[in-house]
């Protein structure tokens, strides 16, 4: 009994041993086979991912780019409107010099005076004898009182000229050679633009080089018994910018950047209160200057940060008008979110693939020669979805990101152009140009909604709705000019449909407004429901100027629009192409918009199964 109990032990060891190789065996097959799989999968994730994060990377890059571009773009258009400014103040204050010179009376006497006319080379300096002047009872030679209450009541610079037999001959003036010594006796030869205006009888405005800076200016003829015996002079420098100051140094761009201005030489002329001290002598500013515009990237020999900045020449000023933004503050933070999101969608993406791959492995031990085969071949197929999946999802996640981003600085943006807008005054240039402002930050928070409804996929919630009663709805939802023949129809209005009331309330609404913007609100719209056969049918008529065959080939396109620029997004109808092909419907569109075909027209058929 106890033999025979010992073999009966050996025999079951030996069916376990025997059992345990053949399980080790199959799971030393399954590994063989899944582990080269699994690499692919996770070397093709890793691959895509990375390119999508790259290019990823590259679009932030032109993103900041663009933004400090088109920062640089509005600062100069300061710079113009400056500029403008004061040519306007010159003519003005000009008009007003002369009213104010000839209420005093100029006097020539026969008494002669010498003075020495200075010529930018001295070599030429030479006496001259004039005739003195008298402004009422007081000598023009001797006294500058007039010239510098002209500074006292216009902010400008002013100066009166004698003419010589060598030039105009400033003998009054108020304009500075260094420190506190006047530019008396200085010289505007015959042969200068200006001289040669005045010589003409003619009014000169313009840029100026007067003694040592440039000047916006004004000159015009001195007349004494009909003859030109001299000329007027009032004009203010081109860099006394304290007003623009003011306002640059209120400017931030971005999370840590702001714009700064300097000279041919190197030297700041207008710098923000977080400006960097290293910023004047540094190579890069020797870089901006040789350029003149564009880009740049550099890293700051200061702080050690990478750095992009935009830059722009403004002639009138001969000044460098520059914009920068750290690369760590502005990309580093969308990428380090792009980089996370991307990560995870390739892990969950290999962890499923890895669970399924394996499991078929299991099933199909027995010919795994042949799943490896049939396992190639389906591998091929999954890298082309995840290709084109890990594409679309980078695209939406990148895409609602950036609108997220620029959303809510975007807000604060309006809100402080509106407080402004109620301070300001209704008749004055700042106003204009801040209700501008405030009208172009609410199309791009138009936009940016618009972007943000076509990225997300809403889940279509659809309910049992009495026909006329939505009809009904979408009537009050949208309004209608009074000039514009409005006409609905619904035969059937107790019939029961299934949709998604919101959603296609969306679709109608925009829909009409787009009626309602083709008849540019004079014209004739019809909007009808109705149930035929298994299906809804809806139509949304206008008698407007058509659609021509090319914008109709792009009609549903995300960000094409046949409207005027800055009246609409491009996003209305892909939005509405999007809700009406969750509700398996379809969408068409009938139009004619040549008049020599017959009426112009555009009809849309929106078709929904009941």
């Amino acid at each position: 009994m106890q033999a025979r109990s010992s073999a009966n032990t050996r025999r079951r060891v030996a069916v376990l041993r025997r059992f345990l190789r053949l399980r080790t065996s199959h799971f030393s097959i399954k590994i063989r086979v899944f582990i080269p799989i699994l690499l692919i999968i996770i070397l093709s994730v890793v691959s895509i991912t990375g390119f999508s994060v790259y290019v990823s990377r590259e679009k932030l890059f032109e993103q900041v780019e663009n933004y400090l571009l088109i920062e640089v773009k509005s600062l100069m258009q300061m710079f113009e409107r400056e500029h403008e400014l004061k040519m306007a103040k010159a003519i003005k204050d000009l008009r007003v010099m002369h009213t104010l010179f000839y209420q005093k009376g100029l006097r020539v006497t026969d008494e002669k005076i010498e003075i020495v006319a200075r010529f930018p080379d001295a070599s030429q300096n030479q006496t001259v004898s004039l005739n003195r002047w008298y402004l009422g009872d007081v000598s023009l030679h001797e006294d500058n009182a007039f010239v510098d209450s002209i500074e006292r009541i216009l902010g400008s610079r002013a100066t009166i000229f004698q003419k010589s037999d060598v030039g105009f001959i400033r003998i009054s003036t108020n304009i500075m050679e260094s420190g506190d010594t006047r530019a008396i006796g200085t010289v505007i030869p015959f042969s200068s633009p200006i001289a040669e205006s005045i010589a003409a009888s003619e009014k000169y405005f313009g840029r100026a080089y007067v003694v040592n800076d440039w000047y916006v200016t004004g000159y015009e003829p001195i007349f004494h018994n009909d003859e030109i015996v001299g000329m007027l002079f009032v004009g203010a420098r081109e860099k006394d910018l304290p007003e623009l100051a003011l306002k640059f140094m209120k400017i931030d761009i971005g999370v840590s950047g702001y714009p700064f201005v300097f000279d041919k030489q190197g030297k700041n002329v207008i710098n923000h209160p977080r400006a960097e001290k290293e910023w004047a002598g540094q190579e890069i500013i020797a870089d901006m200057i040789a350029q003149k515009q564009g880009l740049l990237r550099f890293e700051s020999p200061v702080d050690g940060e990478n750095k992009i900045v935009a830059f722009d020449y403004f002639p009138q000023f001969e000044l460098y008008i520059a914009a920068f933004v750290n690369q760590s503050d502005e990309v580093n933070p969308l990428m380090r979110q792009l980089i996370l999101g991307s990560v995870f969608v390739a892990l969950l993406i290999i962890l499923l693939l890895s669970v399924t791959v394996y499991s078929m492995t299991i099933e199909r031990l027995s010919g795994y020669l042949e799943t490896i085969k049939t396992r190639d071949q389906e591998l091929a197929t999954a890298k082309d979805a995840l290709q084109q999946s890990e594409k679309l999802a980078t695209m939406g996640q990148l895409s609602a990101g950036i609108a997220h981003e620029v959303n809510n600085p975007l807000g604060v943006v309006l809100m402080y152009s509106h407080l402004l807008l109620e301070g300001s005054d209704p008749e004055s240039q700042t106003y204009k140009d801040l209700e501008t402002i405030a009208t172009q930050a609410g199309r791009c928070k138009t936009i940016l909604s618009g972007l943000l409804n076509f990225a997300r996929k809403n889940q279509v919630h659809k309910v049992e709705v009495r026909l006329g009663s939505f009809v009904e709805s979408v009537q009050k939802s949208v309004i209608i000019p009074k000039t514009v023949a409005f006409r609905v129809n619904c035969p059937d209005p107790d019939d029961e449909v299934l949709l998604d009331e919101g959603q296609m309330t969306q679709v109608f609404v925009n829909l009409l407004n787009n009626s309602i913007d083709a008849v540019k609100s004079q014209g004739e719209i019809d909007f009808s429901a109705a149930v035929e056969d298994n299906s809804v049918v809806f139509k949304v008529a206008d008698n407007g100027t058509g659609i021509n065959p090319d914008s109709q080939k792009r009609l549903f396109e995300p960000f094409f629009s046949t409207k005027e620029m800055g009246k609409g997004t491009g996003l209305g109808l892909a939005i509405c192409y999007g809700i009406v092909k969750m509700h398996n419907g379809s969408i068409a569109v009938e139009t004619n918009a040549d008049p020599e075909k017959g009426s112009t027209f555009t009809r849309f058929i929106i078709k929904l199964p009941v």
